[in-house]
């Protein structure tokens, strides 16, 4: 009986043994922080050394615990490649009031309000290839120092009126390429008003709503290149006074309605190429005084009046390269400053 008893307790001591192994997390040295996981949970990590970057990539992360940061100073947090975050809450990022630029690439992590509500001081946030389909009310709320944000190559569909609700003026810079994005509300861009780059490319686009630019007035670059529009009219540009680059080419354009830039009198740049134009309608280039490169190359234009291109003085490169056209004289243009023809 004694023996059974002693055999008993044996085993409980080694189950209990075994349990408290297993709940013990697996902590490493990481430049100058202490980073322990457990069962796929970043749980802590603490500062040992000033180091103002941390990168911690490849343990295979599912998810981060709430207050896992113990007040650091680090300014640069890479959670990227090697994880698949899917679960973080605002709690999670609490101890990183200092930092500055996160970068979450190739995780799972979705969306929610009030996310990143910790990060006052973010200037930089990268989410690409995450899987993101959605973007919830406020979930950019309570960064009021952004500038850089980063949501290409993901699976978003639509961008709501609301999408970036509560996302500081303070923004420069607007991926949302690679995704899959076929409509966006207007006013959706509306608090934005220092935004310089607006990134659009390679989404499903058929038109551009009325009112969906509004209020851009420092929009430098606008991206729209491998989308499905099929045309531009005189309202999709309105009151884009301060563009210098815009890049139509790769969609389905077959028409563009006269007096479409008429506000793009800084517009330096102009991509129209591999679209489906037929012909340059007198007019098309009203107000593009400042336009110093034309691409319509690609296109099915077979027709080109001496008038097309009336309005373009600053115009010094012009492709026509790769179209129908059977005669091109440069001359009959009036096109002054032109130095580089390509037909």
């Amino acid at each position: 009986m004694h023996g059974s008893t002693l055999t008993c307790l044996s085993i409980v001591l080694l189950c209990l043994t075994i349990v408290g192994a297993e709940v013990q997390p697996t902590c490493r040295r990481i430049t100058g922080y202490t980073v322990c996981d457990k069962k796929g949970t970043l749980v802590d990590v603490t500062q040992q050394d000033f180091e103002d970057r941390l990168e911690i990539l490849a343990l295979n992360l599912l998810a981060i615990r709430e207050n896992a940061f113990k007040n650091l100073t680090v300014t640069r947090l890479n959670l990227g490649l090697g994880n698949k975050i899917s679960a973080a809450s605002r709690q999670s990022f609490h101890g990183l009031e200092k930092l500055e630029r996160l970068d979450l690439d190739s995780n799972v992590l979705p969306l929610s309000p009030n996310l990143f509500a910790e990060l006052t001081q973010l200037h930089s946030l990268s989410l690409i290839f995450n899987k993101i389909n959605k973007i919830p009310k406020d979930s950019f709320a309570g960064l009021t120092s952004l500038m850089w944000l980063y949501l290409g190559h993901n699976d978003i569909e639509s961008i709501n009126a609301d999408s970036f609700s509560g996302l500081s003026s303070s923004l420069l810079f607007l991926w949302l390429n690679d995704n899959k994005i076929s409509n966006i509300e207007s006013g959706a861009f509306s608090g934005m008003t220092e935004l310089t780059r607006l990134h659009l490319e390679n989404n499903k686009l058929t038109s551009i709503q009325t009112g969906v630019l509004k209020g851009l007035h420092k929009l430098d670059g606008l991206f729209l290149e491998e989308n499905q529009l099929g045309s531009i009219s005189k309202t999709d540009f309105k009151g884009l006074i301060g563009l210098r680059i815009l890049n139509l080419q790769s969609n389905q354009i077959a028409s563009i309605e006269q007096g479409a830039f008429s506000d793009l009198s800084q517009l330096e740049q102009l991509d129209l190429r591999k679209n489906k134009l037929t012909e340059i309608n007198t007019g098309i280039f009203n107000g593009l005084s400042n336009l110093k490169k034309l691409d319509l190359s690609n296109n099915m234009i077979s027709v080109v009046q001496p008038s097309s291109f009336a309005g373009l003085p600053a115009l010094k490169t012009l492709n026509l390269a790769n179209n129908k056209l059977s005669n091109v004289d440069r001359k009959k243009f009036g096109l002054t400053a032109l130095t580089i023809l390509y037909t």
